[in-house]
């Protein structure tokens, strides 16, 4: 380990949002095994202008690295040229951010796990067909969750039988309250429509969409895939559950990579300019092995 003292900035796209909370909760942990490294923790709160100005203030306090996990892709090269103009390395978590470091998500990879599981759970329990599809997107989080979405709904595609003429896109957020929000006016859409497969870019969303479902009395109408696996599990186990698959990447376990990469970084060493979890799809029949840390 480096004699150096680093100081290390890290700014979260959410505290209120579980996935990136844990992230956060790991990235301590991790820091305070480095009795060298002191951790400087901000939140963006998926705010273009708290973002802007974490940035600016880890430039100010002169960090010697900035971790950026920040929703809106299009702000990137800003928060990029803030740290910039003060020489401050930047590592992008999830969200990339053009001419950085990139550690997070396989997007593909997980969109296509998740989509595959739900294509595999239709061909068991609606006869291998789809009426309608409602991918549930994040508009902020352009190539990320576009290439996730899209690689779900090849997975879907590619074990499953429906016109991709019925797909319906609509921005979810980040939030399971603003999915709830905006999917009320789909289901009223669709009314008397019963095999509605749902594709969502984060567990949270998937969420909010279950429960308006639940309310309206539509849940039985809907099967659905997420991503995080952090909000899946606790669905799983409910009578007629229709959370059927989600992926799971392991926030908790970020800062266990990230540090030592941060670390060879401030060391001047070389590292790869794409860092990805392989993630793994965690399905309603494969959860309790998974939960007990067997192979799925």
């Amino acid at each position: 380990m480096s004699e150096a003292t680093y100081t290390i900035g890290f700014a979260n796209m959410c505290e209120t949002v579980p996935f990136s909370a844990t992230v956060r909760q790991g990235l301590e942990a991790a820091a305070a095994q480095y009795p060298n490294v002191r951790l400087v923790v901000r939140d963006n709160d998926l705010n273009n202008d708290k973002a802007l100005a974490n940035a600016q203030e880890f430039g100010e306090l002169g960090v010697d690295l900035a971790i950026i996990y920040h929703i809106d892709e299009r702000m990137g090269a800003n928060l990029r040229s803030v740290l910039l103009k003060k020489r401050i390395p930047v590592i992008a978590v999830d969200i990339p951010i053009p001419m950085t470091v990139f550690f997070g998500i396989d997007n593909q990879q997980a969109g296509y796990l998740a989509g595959e599981a739900l294509g595999k759970w239709v061909q068991h329990n609606w006869g291998g067909a789809v009426d309608k599809v409602l991918v549930m997107t994040e508009q902020r989080a352009l190539s990320a969750i576009r290439t996730r979405i899209d690689s779900a709904v090849q997975g879907l595609a590619d074990t499953a039988q429906f016109d991709k003429g019925t797909i319906f896109y609509l921005d979810g957020g980040t939030h399971q309250t603003t999915a709830y929000e905006r999917s009320v006016s789909v289901f009223n859409l669709w009314e008397g429509i019963q095999r509605i497969a749902v594709i969502c870019s984060n567990d949270d969303t998937a969420m909010g969409v279950i429960e308006r479902a639940r309310e309206m009395g539509r849940e039985q109408d809907i099967a659905v895939i997420g991503q995080g696996a952090n909000l899946a599990i606790n669905e799983f186990p409910k009578p007629g559950n229709r959370f059927i698959a989600s992926t799971a990447y392991y926030p908790e376990k970020y800062g266990e990579h990230l540090l030592p990469l941060a670390l060879r970084m401030l060391n001047k060493e070389r590292v790869p300019f794409e860092n990805l979890i392989q993630p793994v799809a965690v399905t309603v029949d494969n959860y309790q092995a998974w939960l007990r840390g067997e192979p799925v």
